[in-house]
């Protein structure tokens, strides 16, 4: 007597499982890179503004250096330089960052607002000034070697959306806002 195997070609309940986790995991990993592809390039810009941001903190505490960031809002590009320990007017290009970065078209600054903290603005009586790009003005923040970074909001903004960036405290926290359509 012969029995004949009806289930031979199937897969098992086991086979099957494996399978879907395998897949499951496969797409976990690739879903964050393929939410790039969505992203637009005002949002990458200005989440690359906050990294070079987060990158100078934290090379102006281990390595005891202060940096200034250098915001043109007319050729809307922006140059990092290292401040020398012993001339606060001395200053040279970054080694890394040796040449002004400019913002690719038709992304451009919009304006930038120098802050103060709440406290001093309230017991000095200090505003808070805008100025656009019709000035053309070139605006120059400081990271120290301690870590603490001058407070100001950076707005970007291309053919359709505008965004904003903006350093909320003296230890650097940074905070962009959502897209807006203009």
């Amino acid at each position: 007597m012969v029995k004949s195997r009806i289930y031979q070609s199937a897969f098992t309940l086991l086979e099957l499982s494996v399978v879907l986790l395998l897949m499951t995991i496969m797409l976990g990993f690739s879903l964050p890179m393929f939410s790039n592809f969505f992203e637009s390039a005002l949002k990458k810009e200005t989440q690359r503004i906050a990294q070079i941001i987060g990158d100078l903190k934290m090379q102006a505490i281990l390595q005891n250096e202060s940096y200034q960031l250098v915001f043109d809002l007319k050729k809307s590009e922006y140059a990092v330089y290292t401040i020398s320990a012993t001339d606060s007017q001395d200053k040279s290009p970054h080694q890394k960052y040796s040449a002004p970065i400019v913002l690719p078209p038709p992304i451009q600054f919009v304006a930038v607002t120098p802050d103060a903290e709440p406290e001093i603005q309230s017991k000095f009586g200090v505003e808070k000034l805008e100025f656009d790009k019709i000035f053309g003005q070139t605006y120059y923040f400081r990271i120290d070697s301690s870590g603490f970074v001058d407070l100001f909001t950076l707005k970007l903004k291309d053919n359709r959306n505008s965004i904003i960036l903006t350093i909320k405290n003296i230890m650097g926290d940074i905070s962009i806002g959502q897209e807006k359509p203009l």
